[in-house]
């Protein structure tokens, strides 16, 4: 690498960089790739924003933590590609605090990746194993949160804590990934940041079938319960596909991606040195000064490295399929839709998104079609129990329609008001589509 790099004249500390790229400083396949990398980590944000309040408002610490983690990723992605767009090494910033910071965050985030992950599917699967018709008492959801951040936080602050220990440079800075972290090839590497996100995995991947056989029990006990029931069915078969596709997305993408990263790091580490402290931060006579900044072009980035931060780009599109498609969800674009002034050109916008009003509908002989309501419906990944309280809290739909009807846990094996007793003589049984008043928050 030495032999690689010249030093570039610039104030302490030093600068070196490798043989002056000569104009022009760019190629169309390096600016197609800023443009798609920065449009799409925008996109990917945005279409993130709603599930992240939702979650955040239903109290699901490692949901809304994973989607903050992604929004984070995705904001570095858009800095540091607009910083250092191209191969003019002689304008660039040398990225002073900036790119000093940066290496802790993007540990803690590879970090927070994985462990969130493993929190959502193991709460998931004890959802999904321990239906229950109560909703959690505060003690039980505070212990609930507290479990979830043992499981999030130590893995990721551990590897927080050896970054500074293991950084062979100060940092390194490439065309288009920004500030970058350069590691010690030794032991605690391997141990405390590469083993861990494979091991995570695997615990995550177990959930996730753990999760589907649950399911499919539960689904077998309650199949006759559900069938004189046209609502409960449709919101079965909607949380079915959203479990199916979540254990797909965790079975072949996620654990394969996260595997082969493992190995390959694992490779490219070897051989493996002892793990000296004072060595690694004070490098030997004609060796780059380890506070030197060190610029790579992009001819010197290999594909994978170069392309990798689209991973977080594409984990968008689960979380959108899986927390942005709910009711509430669908209900909350529509209330930013309509206060852009949409409304004149789309009127449906006005109606109130309800995927079970039809089945409420003909499970109630006939009745209006076009009912809607405005429930508090926590995204389907997650199956909580009945709130007795839940039609008091307020969500984006609520903005529209104030007419909340009372709701059943739709998975749960005593679902009530499937088949209601008669009513005594001479009093009528209120309508299954009664609208009630929404109650003061």
């Amino acid at each position: 690498m030495d032999s690689l790099l010249q030093h570039v004249s610039r104030d302490v500390p030093s600068i070196w960089a490798g043989d002056p790229t000569p104009p022009p400083y760019t190629t169309p396949s390096l600016t197609a790739n800023l443009i798609c990398r920065v449009l799409f980590s925008i996109l990917a944000n945005l279409v993130c924003l709603v599930p992240l309040r939702l979650l955040y408002r239903n109290g699901e610490l490692a949901a809304a933590l994973f989607i903050l983690n992604i929004e984070v990723q995705n904001l570095r992605t858009v800095v540091n590609s607009l910083l250092w767009r191209n191969d003019d090494l002689q304008s660039w910033w040398p990225g002073y605090g900036l790119c000093d910071i940066d290496p802790y965050v993007h540990n803690l985030s590879i970090g927070l990746y994985s462990t969130c992950l493993l929190a959502i599917m193991r709460n998931l699967a004890l959802q999904v194993g321990n239906l229950r018709a109560n909703p959690l008492t505060r003690r039980e959801r505070r212990r609930r949160n507290l479990v979830q951040a043992l499981i999030v936080f130590p893995q990721p602050l551990l590897q927080v804590a050896w970054t500074y220990p293991l950084t062979q440079q100060r940092y390194y800075i490439g065309t288009l990934i920004g500030c970058s972290w350069l590691n010690a090839p030794t032991w605690p590497f391997i141990v405390f940041v590469i083993l861990p996100p494979a091991l995570i995995s695997l615990a995550t991947a177990g959930y996730a079938i753990l999760i589907y056989i649950r399911f499919r029990q539960v689904t077998k006990t309650t199949q006759s319960a559900l069938s004189g029931n046209r609502l409960a069915q449709s919101r079965s078969q909607r949380a079915r596909r959203r479990l199916y596709l979540m254990v797909i997305s965790i079975l072949t993408p996620f654990l394969p991606i996260v595997l082969a990263l493992a190995v390959l790091n694992i490779i490219l580490v070897h051989p493996l040195q002892p793990f000296d402290f004072h060595a690694i931060h004070n490098h030997g006579p004609g060796d780059i000064p380890w506070n030197a900044v060190v610029y790579l072009p992009s001819t010197s980035i290999s594909w994978a490295y170069m392309n990798i931060c689209y991973i977080p780009i594409v984990t968008a599109v689960p979380i959108f399929v899986f927390f942005g498609m709910t009711k509430d969800a669908m209900n909350c674009y529509r209330v930013v839709l309509l206060s852009v002034g949409l409304g004149k050109s789309f009127p449906r916008l006005h109606e109130e998104y309800n995927p079970g009003s039809r089945a409420m509908a003909s499970s109630s002989n006939g009745g209006s079609s076009n009912f809607t309501t405005s429930s508090r419906y926590v995204p389907a990944l997650f199956i909580p129990p009945v709130d007795s309280n839940i039609n008091k809290r307020h969500t984006c739909a609520n903005k529209i329609n104030s007419q909340v009807p009372q709701r059943q846990h739709p998975l749960h094996p005593a679902i009530r008001n499937l088949n209601p007793s008669p009513a005594p003589h001479g009093h009528h049984s209120p309508h299954p589509q009664q609208r009630r008043p929404c109650p003061a928050p």
